[in-house]
């Protein structure tokens, strides 16, 4: 037995052992012992999330199964989120992700808004930055994102004339890193992660969110994010030479594609439909989940993606412990944990949340910190959504407001083991040998800062919106 083994074993006997713990606890007043079975097997499936001692999907199989064996929640209820809208929009926009990448149109693009911005360091620190958010919206997987243009961006780099693991190489990629990926919570369908977000969130603040509503309300965060960034990495990555690329090289890059190919074509204008109709969801009554599940039937049925494609290109781990996550906020409602937790610690809360600058500041701070803990993104922001939604509800806030507040820290990368996208980011621009990790970290720390205080900033936008009392 392997090292690696035996660790796993304790700590899947630590997790066992808390979580009887709690669940053999007497309830207290306005508890039934239901709940204390419902929050034992909370704590062991975080302390599993943590520190992956069992697949973080595996967990929640074995959580919702649970619930029904001890008659907590009937099957109906414990998987019921599987059958949902945003299970389903999940599935659709990874699908019509695996399509853009697969095509070619994100390498396509991204090289037409390069070609387009001057060929300066400043120039194409524009470009990355600005096709990320321009490109978002229609590729939901930042990984596949920035796995394609971070290869780009050193590319270009290396065409500027910057040497491996300057500053200028540096630059590029963190203005790559930031576009397709620290600003991609602006938009809901820019990252699954936002339409995990959306799942947590009672039914009634989901009718609230469209598409549209989503973009308005983060638009403040957005822009003071994007402009900061930019003016960020010119002064902390400026180059010592001022080497320029001639638009011909990126020409020349772009010329490599060939015609846009009949794959891209098709897959252009199921994307633009998609987008148009999103943006319309509450004009024409159609749901989100009913166009992109359509948009990718489309694309299937005309050959675009392959049945083989959306078995391997869909990853269905996320989709698996999504829907499990979002069943832990039906059950902990379903036996009253949510409503015992606002009346008994809601007085406590109450001072935090009656100043919403305060009350954003601290969440935000405490999410970011909880990821030198707390590795796994996604469990990080789904315990602080889950936590912290009946004291916003008790208190007239949005829980939108709370999980936003976790979610737009969710990806730093201080050290290499707290962010996989960051990881996917790093390698496939070339690693070690092409960046170093030590020379991108203030600029991490400059965004997560800025992320923080653009928040913060957003409250009296949000007040009028009518998100915060």
């Amino acid at each position: 037995m392997t090292k690696a083994t035996q660790r796993k074993l304790l700590w899947e006997a630590a997790a066992v052992g808390f979580g009887l713990l709690i669940a053999l606890i007497p309830a207290p007043q306005g508890l039934e012992q239901n709940a204390m079975w419902t929050m034992g097997l909370l704590i062991w499936a975080i302390i599993n999330w943590v520190t992956n001692a069992i697949p973080d999907f595996v967990c929640v199989f074995i959580m919702c199964c649970t619930w029904v064996l001890l008659g907590i929640v009937p099957f109906g209820t414990a998987f019921g989120s599987f059958s949902g809208t945003t299970v389903w929009l999940l599935i659709a926009a990874m699908g019509i992700g695996a399509a853009v990448t697969k095509s070619g149109l994100l390498a396509r693009v991204a090289l037409c808004i390069m070609r387009i911005c001057p060929p300066t360091f400043k120039g194409q620190v524009l470009a990355l930055l600005g096709s990320g958010v321009v490109i978002g919206p229609f590729i939901p997987s930042t990984i596949a994102k920035v796995s394609i243009v971070g290869a780009m961006a050193t590319d270009i780099g290396g065409k500027l004339g910057f040497q491996n693991r300057s500053r200028g190489m540096s630059g590029l990629w963190s203005a790559m890193y930031a576009g397709y990926t620290l600003l991609s919570q602006a938009v809901l369908s820019a990252s699954f992660f936002s339409y995990i977000i959306m799942g947590l969130l009672p039914a009634e603040v989901q009718a609230q969110f469209s598409w549209m509503f989503w973009l308005r309300a983060m638009l403040p965060w957005l822009i003071i994010c994007t402009v900061a960034s930019y003016i960020a990495i010119c002064i902390l990555y400026k180059p010592q030479d001022a080497p320029t690329l001639s638009r011909e090289d990126v020409t020349a890059m772009l010329d490599k594609l060939g015609p846009m190919s009949r794959d891209e074509t098709i897959t252009l204008g199921v994307l633009v439909v998609c987008i148009i109709f999103w943006v319309l969801e509450r004009t024409l009554n159609i749901p989100a989940a009913v166009t992109a599940v359509l948009g990718m039937s489309a694309l299937l049925a005309l050959g675009v993606i392959t049945p083989k494609d959306y078995n391997q290109r869909i990853n269905w781990s996320i989709i698996a412990f999504m829907g499990g996550a979002i069943n832990l906020a039906t059950a902990i409602t379903t036996v009253g944990i949510d409503s015992w937790l606002g009346s008994t610690f809601g007085g406590t809360m109450a001072g935090l949340i009656s100043n919403p600058y305060l009350f954003v500041f601290v969440i935000a701070t405490t999410a970011l910190l909880s990821r030198f803990v707390i590795v796994d993104m996604t469990t990080d922001y789904t315990l602080f959504t889950v936590i912290l939604t009946p004291f916003c509800l008790a208190a007239g806030v949005s829980p939108w407001v709370a999980a936003m507040a976790a979610y737009c820290v969710v990806y730093p990368y201080f050290t290499k083991y707290q962010n996989i996208n960051y990881l996917a980011a790093f390698n496939s621009a070339g690693g070690d040998e092409r960046l170093e990790h030590k020379m991108l970290v203030p600029f991490c720390l400059v965004f997560h800062i800025v992320s923080i205080l653009a928040l913060t900033a957003s409250v009296p936008y949000w007040k009028l919106l009518g998100l915060i009392p």
